[in-house]
């Protein structure tokens, strides 16, 4: 009986990925073509995603990142100057926060705070036939939901990092300076002699790519909840886990092609 148990629960989760990948290709090829054919686009989904996703997760990603940098601080400037090595400490820091640090924590910041919320969103309108309620009314709900999403993760995603990044290396310099009495001009000029453009370029670029496949999952996830409240909560913790995982997946694949 255990093993027909087991052999039940792994069909089962075999089944749910398999649909779950092909709706996921489903809704890409749809939202693709009406982006770049059809082109209709709500505009007011759009912004309004996009506030959301940088007036209300931007207070979170930051804070998430300054005290991600206090802790750089914390174990990397006495190390740096009882080595002799403070000159290079700001462009050392600033060049790991850049990189690596806050694109991934500034982005599972914000899947903890949007994503999970427009998850559990789409379950609900699931649940409630309200999805199937615009499918009658001849309304795409990938046109209408779908599409400003993944828009304003392009977009949103790229400027909460770029604010999280300043505030970050901000915030460094300060918790240094605490520790081992650092000089702004000595800190200022190690970041401008290490950073370059092209770091900057990948942070953002990282964010916008994070900010396309997250929302993506998190949509889908939430189209395919299926029953009561208790299933609307499995589909945004499954949408958290899985945008976790490809956050971690993406990043190490964007830096091992770009390096």
């Amino acid at each position: 009986m255990n093993n027909i148990g087991i052999k039940g629960n792994i069909n089962n989760k075999f089944t749910f990925f398999n649909t779950f990948i092909f709706n996921l290709v489903l809704n890409l090829q749809e939202a693709l073509k009406i982006i770049f054919i059809v082109r209709k686009i709500y505009t007011e989904n759009c912004v309004e995603h996009l506030r959301r996703i940088i007036w209300t997760c931007l207070p979170i990603a930051v804070l998430t990142v300054c005290a991600s940098s206090i802790i750089f601080a914390i174990q990397v400037a006495p190390t740096f100057a009882t080595r002799g090595l403070t000159s290079y400490l700001g462009g050392g820091i600033a060049l790991a926060l850049i990189r690596e640090c806050v694109p991934v924590m500034g982005s599972l910041a914000l899947v903890t705070q949007y994503c999970s919320g427009a998850t559990a969103q789409i379950g609900s309108m699931k649940i409630t036939e309200q999805l199937d309620a615009m499918k009658i009314s001849k309304v795409s709900p990938v046109s209408y939901i779908l599409v400003p999403m993944i828009l304003a993760g392009i977009v949103g995603f790229p400027i909460v990092i770029a604010i999280s990044i300043i505030s970050g290396v901000i915030v460094n310099f300060f918790a240094t300076n605490l520790l081992i009495d650092i000089t702004q001009k000595l800190y200022t000029s190690s970041i401008l002699h290490v950073v370059q453009f092209k770091d900057i370029f990948l942070a953002l670029t990282k964010a916008s790519i994070f900010g396309f496949f997250v929302t993506l999952v998190s949509y889908t996830c939430g189209v395919l909840t299926a029953g009561g409240a208790k299933a609307v909560g499995n589909s945004t913790r499954l949408a958290v886990v899985i945008n976790f995982a490809l956050i971690i997946i993406l990043d190490y694949i964007i830096t091992a092609l770009w390096l």
